[in-house]
């Protein structure tokens, strides 16, 4: 169990590194479309630091590979943005914006503050530290853009596709079976959540955080509702 723990505890920051590095291409594009849109100098600025902001992530990451004697893989280099194509340009703009930030980057949050609570390395949790603080400004980002978006689009375009965005931000694996280590408490210390305690996390998030905020902008969030409760019902026959 150790080798097989040690060994998804890599993966896992493996992963991150990949998804720090795509991650800052995208804020990088969405700060030059914010910008094209006219958006608030400051939701642009937001967006610029936050690109770079993840590429020091992905930098820790590459840290923590190297300290556990594990390669680095090369960064992300392709620019993956999830908009159906058939929006207008404002419309796709908003649908990267809100995967990205409102949920993406509020889930990560989320996630980072249970990993700093169990942190007891003490560089682990200076890196957790400033992690969890950069993201919470990320997803500000999507909160404040929506404020800004509201009296020039219409938001009810939005609500069909958060079950998809939702889905994307899981991962492919979240809500399927695992190998025997992904539930192991340890991994908790090495900066990674157990697989039964991100599930329960990312559904916790959505219902307390995601949901409400998307409500305040008046967005039915019914369709995400329905597809979390599918998740919990996936949950519960996973756990039984």
């Amino acid at each position: 169990m150790v080798d097989a723990s040690s060994a998804l505890i890599a993966q896992v920051w493996a992963v991150r590194h990949g998804v720090e590095t795509g991650a800052s291409l995208r804020f990088a594009a969405l700060s030059q479309g914010m910008r094209a849109a006219g958006a608030p100098a400051t939701l642009v600025e937001l967006a610029t630091r936050a690109s770079a902001d993840e590429i020091r992530h992905a930098a820790h990451c590459a840290d923590i590979l190297r300290s556990r004697r594990r390669d680095v893989p090369p960064p992300e280099t392709r620019l993956l943005f999830f908009g159906p194509r058939d929006l207008s340009a404002e419309q796709r703009l908003t649908y990267e914006v809100v995967a990205q930030s409102c949920i993406s980057e509020t889930e990560s949050m989320a996630t980072l503050v249970t990993l700093l609570d169990a942190a007891s390395d003490a560089h682990l949790k200076i890196v957790l530290q400033e992690l969890a603080r950069d993201e919470v400004q990320h997803a500000r980002l999507g909160w404040a853009y929506l404020a800004w978006a509201k009296d020039r689009l219409d938001l009810s375009f939005l609500s069909g596709f958060l079950p998809a965005m939702a889905a994307a931000a899981t991962g492919d694996d979240l809500f399927q079976h695992g190998p025997p280590e992904a539930d192991d408490p340890a991994l908790l210390s090495a900066g990674v959540v157990p697989k039964r305690d991100r599930r329960r996390i990312y559904l916790e998030t959505l219902h307390s955080v995601v949901i409400p905020g998307f409500e305040e902008f008046r967005i039915d969030t019914g369709p995400l509702r329905r597809w979390a409760e599918d998740r919990r019902r996936v949950v519960d026959a996973l756990e039984s």
